[in-house]
């Protein structure tokens, strides 16, 4: 058996090809022509329909699926199919799938962008191969389950990362909302390499928009912490057993949100970019002046408690455990409207 630190720098290893591999958008940087967007306003937040959150059920996946490939990057088990209509969809195993549906809906019916997510129970996958990865949830006829759908779509361009502290939006209300919801869901995995530049059409003027999204938010409703921290994902008991608000200090909020690497997990610094990535990670999510936090919890308080049952019955939650995240998440957003 490897020693736990041998199997800490493997762990670290597996993260290093995830640097570097798309362009940083940092401040005062744009896309010629490209209006940058962020947030808008998302109108009467209790008419949002969280059962499909940012999709539609026209636009949701059509079975048969086809296999295309595997997906090695990221933690989670992933592949790529075709449905249907040949539309292409990554596929996505593990505890990951369900926090990440529920998560995007969260994001989106307070005004952020999300990509599509759809979770299916179980799905008939055409032509799946044996997989690298999360063979644990796929049964011998091919039938994978706990699956989420995100689209491929041809309209929507990935054109690079976007860093939490140098962007179009710095300092503003509606960043610091975002980054206080990724503390909300105890998102342990909110570094910037997550951090998407979607290019679109807007359908009413017609111009190519720069849409800043946060793409991965699976690593969340667990336990906040840095490797070696004993960080979790889709883990109710974890969720409930930490903190949120600890306090206010001189006009900013005091989160109990620490991501930086503990223990074994400061092994990490043998790889200096992934060391630093966590720290500033951690760091990025400090300082949020109150009345910025008070205005995302304004936001988060109209969502009903029947729209976050919705969410989670959306990403297949067993009634107890849907019942037990909405009492705290609720209880997590009466913390940031009584913020004085």
């Amino acid at each position: 058996m490897l020693p736990r630190i041998a199997i800490y720098v493997f762990v670290v290893a597996l993260l290093i090809p995830t640097f570097g591999l798309a362009q940083q958008y940092r401040d005062g940087e744009r896309l010629s022509n490209v209006d940058p967007v962020l947030w808008q306003d998302p109108g009467d937040i209790r008419l949002r329909d969280l059962s499909l959150g940012p999709g539609s059920a026209e636009i949701a996946p059509i079975p048969p699926f086809t296999f295309i490939e595997e997906d090695m990057s990221g933690e989670s088990p992933k592949f790529k199919v075709m449905d249907a209509k040949g539309l292409k969809w990554s596929v996505k195993l593990g505890p990951e799938a369900q926090a990440e549906t529920v998560a995007t809906r969260l994001v989106w019916a307070v005004g952020y962008f999300a990509e599509e997510a759809y979770y299916f129970d179980q799905a008939e996958i055409n032509g799946l191969p044996r997989l690298s990865r999360g063979r644990e949830y796929v049964k011998e006829s091919g039938v994978v389950y706990g699956a989420r759908f995100e689209p491929r779509r041809d309209g929507v361009r990935r054109a690079g990362t976007w860093d939490w502290n140098k962007n179009p939006f710095a300092e503003t209300k509606e960043l610091n909302g975002l980054k206080v919801i990724m503390v909300l869901l105890n998102n342990y995995d909110a570094r910037s390499e997550n951090n998407q530049v979607l290019i679109s059409t807007d359908p009413e003027t017609r111009r190519p928009v720069a849409r800043y999204v946060v793409t991965d938010l699976g690593a969340s409703l667990g336990r906040a912490g840095g490797l070696g921290g004993g960080r979790s994902k889709n883990d109710l008991e974890d969720f409930l057993s930490t903190r949120f608000v600890l306090g206010t200090e001189d006009g900013a909020v005091k989160f109990d949100y620490d991501t930086r690497p503990t223990k074994l997990g400061v092994v990490s610094v043998l790889y200096p970019p992934y060391y630093k990535g966590e720290v500033k990670k951690e760091k990025s999510m400090r300082g949020i002046p109150v009345e910025h936090a008070r205005w995302i919890g304004s936001l988060l308080s109209q969502i009903s408690d029947d729209q976050l049952r919705d969410a989670f019955k959306a990403a297949g939650y067993d009634t107890r455990t849907m019942e037990e995240y909405v009492l705290a998440l609720r209880q997590r957003i009466s913390q940031l409207t009584r913020l004085r």
